[in-house]
């Protein structure tokens, strides 16, 4: 009679591989386990089912009608779950654990890489691939990197302003104020010094606004970006506009400031990421600890000199 208990799964594994081995032998031998252990699960197995799987016939390693009838939607069924394992597996090693996160280059070179030691002494278990995106993105760059956040192959991306669309949580996190900087002290007149920047940038067209006066005496020779800019201009007197997030890096901060010319922008830089019922931890430890981080260094900003 058969028992009202569920079958043993691993009694339901071991006859899916000896029901196509040959003999439960070489059934014992995939498995790792002995002979004796392959008969015990059978025996087991078709008392709970009330049926015999096997022949019972030494010289003959045959199914009966129910073996066959079970044994191979049985072995379909283990694949799929070992498929489904090794799916999950890789979840957890690799996608919960990997943040995929594209940035300014300005940002990571200037700010996050410095501090990125310490995150990943908080979180051992967290690793980020970065990738690197405009600071201003135009209209085609801010359509991919929707798309990219929407189909998932991005976790979060950060850049200046906002995007249009209700699929995407966005967070602002913090107001960038742009100083001209110049990497050493020069008595010359600030107009009467060469000037590089992105001339197509929000934080060059709002100077010009903010700072009319100045910006109508002076030439501005175009660069590709700040980054660009800040190569170019060592160890001379020439002027260039940087985040004042950055400035506290040792490569800048001895820069002298002229806070005076400062211009912040209307928009935040803001960091995005996909809506989600729930976020993964992972993703929200990360997000937690850059808000702290940028609040912390936002309040002890570099003084003018």
């Amino acid at each position: 009679m058969a028992s009202e208990k569920s079958p043993s799964l691993n009694a339901l594994r071991v006859f899916a591989v000896a029901a196509h081995a040959d003999s439960f032998k070489q059934a014992a031998q995939q498995l790792g386990v002995s002979q004796s252990n392959i008969t015990r699960q059978i025996q087991a197995l078709e008392e709970q089912l009330g049926t015999r799987l096997f022949q019972r016939d030494n010289r003959v390693h045959a199914l009966t009608p129910a073996g066959e009838a079970l044994a191979p939607d049985l072995l379909r069924l283990f694949k799929e779950l070992d498929r489904t394992v090794e799916r999950t597996r890789h979840i957890g090693d690799s996608e919960l654990t990997t943040l995929r996160i594209a940035l300014p280059e300005s940002l990571l070179r200037w700010w996050l890489s410095s501090r990125l030691a310490e995150f990943y002494a908080l979180y051992p278990h967290i690793q980020v691939q970065f990738n690197t995106v405009p600071l201003f993105p135009d209209a085609n760059e801010r359509a991919n990197i929707c798309a990219q956040l929407q189909h998932e192959q991005l976790d979060v991306a950060i850049h200046y302003g906002h995007l249009r669309d209700k699929a995407l949580k966005q967070v602002a996190l913090y107001t960038p104020t742009y100083v001209p900087v110049a990497p050493m002290h020069s008595d010359k007149a600030l107009a009467s010094r060469p000037w590089l920047v992105d001339v197509n940038a929000p934080y060059w067209l709002h100077f010009k606004k903010a700072q009319a006066h100045l910006a109508k005496q002076l030439k501005a020779h175009p660069v590709g970006n700040s980054n660009i800019a800040v190569d170019l201009i060592q160890g001379t007197d020439q002027i260039t506009l940087i985040d004042q997030l950055f400035l506290a890096h040792t490569l800048l901060r001895d820069y002298v400031k002229h806070t005076e010319y400062q211009v912040t922008l209307p928009e935040p830089v803001a960091l995005t990421l996909k809506q989600r019922q729930r976020q993964p931890v992972a993703l929200v430890a990360f997000v937690k600890w850059l808000e702290a981080r940028l609040a912390s260094s936002l309040a002890g900003n570099v003084r003018p000199n």
